[in-house]
């Protein structure tokens, strides 16, 4: 058997991995390698390897080029897919705790107005967490302020902080 064959699979394997096989923790986590893999899998590995897959097709090299590189945007339902299993998450799951802002700062960007943001630390059963960063756009809170911090009972990882949300 052909190595080619092979990738289609692979693409396959690999999104099912992303989708069912990894945490909700690694996607919640805020840091750690495993972010970084994640983030390269999609963005990189798997357009790649749908190139690879796309070999076995009769289509153009520009065009196998081409939606490899589209593919990239799965990477956007993605992202809102999490964003609604969270909600969900934090609904049927959610929990309160106190935290406290430990960082603010003025995010700069490019094409865009710059943003102030925060990160609240909190604790669930004795145990850090801190949630990722969050904008703040109306600069209502800055280090040192206490914060309601919504949290997932089986994920404390995935939290919101309730003062930012509208």
């Amino acid at each position: 058997m052909k190595l080619n064959k092979l990738f289609p699979l692979l693409y396959l394997l690999i999104w099912g991995c992303i989708l069912f096989g990894l945490p909700k923790e690694v996607f919640y986590s805020g840091e750690g390698i495993m972010r970084w893999i994640v983030f390269g899998g999609i963005f990189f590995i798997l357009p790649y390897v749908l190139f690879k897959s796309l070999e076995l097709t009769s289509l153009a090299k520009k065009t196998r080029s081409g939606i490899a590189i589209a593919s990239v945007f799965l990477g956007i339902p993605f992202g809102l897919w999490l964003g609604i299993q969270s909600k969900a998450e934090l609904k049927s799951n959610g929990n309160t705790t106190i935290g406290i802002i430990k960082k603010a700062w003025m995010v700069k960007r490019r094409n865009q107005a710059d943003v102030w943001s925060v990160q609240a630390y909190y604790n669930v059963n004795n145990k850090p967490y801190k949630t990722s960063t969050k904008e703040n756009p109306e600069k209502s809170l800055s280090k040192g302020d206490t914060v309601t911090i919504l949290y997932s009972k089986t994920t404390p990882q995935m939290s919101e902080i309730l003062e930012l949300e509208k």
